[in-house]
């Protein structure tokens, strides 16, 4: 599969989508997935001049990080995007330059001691359940202005935002009453907590759609770099 060709690709989609929703191109994010990608395919991709990625396992992510960083000189930015555990939060402050999957207290806890003890302030978005499925994490939707409200002590992190995702259909259409769900959460908390602007939703299959509804973040891995390994 050609990377750069798939990225001009995805890039004129998420133009088109933008357009027909009446927003500019430039409001929207695109984070390159790389879970299971070759180091050498993501470089591909940062020839082709595309410098954000996003990775699901911190463990992955930190090999990544080291090679390429030996590999080019670009400055690239790295997301979190897969489930965060405590004991691999260590990894990640300080390393990334937004988590999108903060869902629990306990790992709040646990970035906001590293954060404090680092000086620095980490950007978050919560992870928000909006299908209902077990096999996914996130917080309910009832729970989230309470959460967010949590987290107001948490002085070290920043809460950029909402991110989810709805469970998988093959009409990426049917996925719009999620990603709408997420948009008006997003503008009720506002309303009360500033600050809160990104949504981070949609991927390969349906962030024409996510764009139609709202995003400003789209999380796209087999569209650019083909099925993973």
């Amino acid at each position: 599969m050609d990377v750069a060709g798939s990225l001009r690709s995805v890039k004129e989609r998420i133009r088109e989508a933008a357009s027909r929703a009446g927003r500019p191109a430039d409001d929207i994010q695109l984070v390159a997935v790389t879970k299971g990608v070759e180091p050498a395919r993501i470089v591909e991709a940062i020839i082709a001049g595309h410098l954000a990625f996003g990775e699901n396992y911190a463990q992955e992510f930190r090999l990544k990080k080291e090679l390429i960083g030996r590999t080019v000189d670009e400055d690239v930015e790295w997301h979190f995007i897969g489930r965060l555990q405590r004991n691999k939060v260590k990894y990640l402050v300080g390393e990334v330059g937004l988590i999108h999957s903060l869902d629990s207290l306990s790992v709040a806890r646990e970035i906001e001691k590293k954060a404090a003890a680092m000086g620095i302030r980490v950007p978050v978005l919560i992870e928000v359940d909006t299908g209902g499925e077990k096999t996914k994490g996130g917080v309910k939707i009832d729970d989230v202005g309470g959460f967010v409200e949590s987290l107001a002590e948490c002085g070290s992190i920043e809460v950029r935002g909402l991110m989810t995702m709805p469970p998988y259909f093959d009409d990426p259409g049917r996925a719009r009453p999620y990603f709408a769900a997420l948009r008006e959460l997003r503008d009720r908390l506002a309303a009360e907590y500033s600050g809160l602007m990104e949504l981070s939703m949609g991927m390969s299959g349906d962030f024409e759609a996510a764009i139609e509804e709202g995003a400003t973040i789209v999380r796209v891995g087999s569209a650019i770099f083909g099925p993973r390994l």
